[in-house]
């Protein structure tokens, strides 16, 4: 895993979230929706559903947000506050994962077991060229990219606070607003890119 990092230059995860939840992550960690509702923690989460049949699993994507799911999300919500997680991509090496190489919510990847959507294979899935195209020189995109922007790593552990490498915000007003509950230790600034699109998104 360490190998398939350092050859395609992978250094982050990332994780959007409502900016409510920020304060229990950094007490806590990122931890999957099942041990929060086991333990009564407080959270606010955005999919009622869970089509990916996994709550035990924290949800990210590889060196860029998943920006179909995003955007749909901050239009239907106007007036909520969102932070984009930068976590360290030794989560990939270090914790239990499984790797989707598209959506996890949808049928072409829920109904592949867990168990085969573990390991090296897996991972290198995710940056396979598409049966049906686009080509990945077609999209233009860098090696550490996977091929479908909405491909998922689903962390099936607890995500501890010391892989939180930054935190971004849209704006420094929301930033302002939380910035007493950042410890100094973890960076934070705003960040337009982490709320944008991926380069390639008009294939898409």
């Amino acid at each position: 895993m360490e190998q398939i990092l350092k050859d395609r230059q992978i250094d982050s995860l990332l994780h959007f979230t409502r900016v409510e939840n920020l304060s229990n992550i950094l007490e806590h960690g990122l931890l999957p929706r099942s041990i929060l509702e086991f333990n009564g923690i407080n959270f606010s989460y955005n999919d009622n559903y869970r089509y990916d049949n996994c709550k035990n699993a924290v949800c990210t994507t590889i060196e860029f947000p998943n920006y179909k799911m995003f955007y749909p999300l901050r239009l239907k919500n106007p007036e909520v506050d969102w932070v984009v997680l930068l976590l360290d991509a030794k989560i990939i090496s270090d914790l239990d994962c499984a790797f989707c190489s598209t959506n996890a919510g949808s049928a072409e990847m829920y109904t592949i077991p867990i168990k085969n959507r573990k390991g090296k294979k897996a991972l290198l899935r995710l940056f396979e060229e598409l049966p049906n195209g686009p080509s990945r020189k077609e999209l233009g995109i860098w090696d550490f990219y996977p091929t479908d922007p909405q491909a998922e790593v689903l962390v099936l552990d607890c995500i501890p606070a010391t892989y939180i490498i930054s935190l971004n915000f849209q704006n420094q007003a929301v930033l302002n607003k939380y910035k007493d509950i950042i410890p100094i230790e973890i960076s934070s600034k705003v960040s337009s890119r982490a709320f944008t699109y991926r380069e390639d998104w008009n294939h898409w």
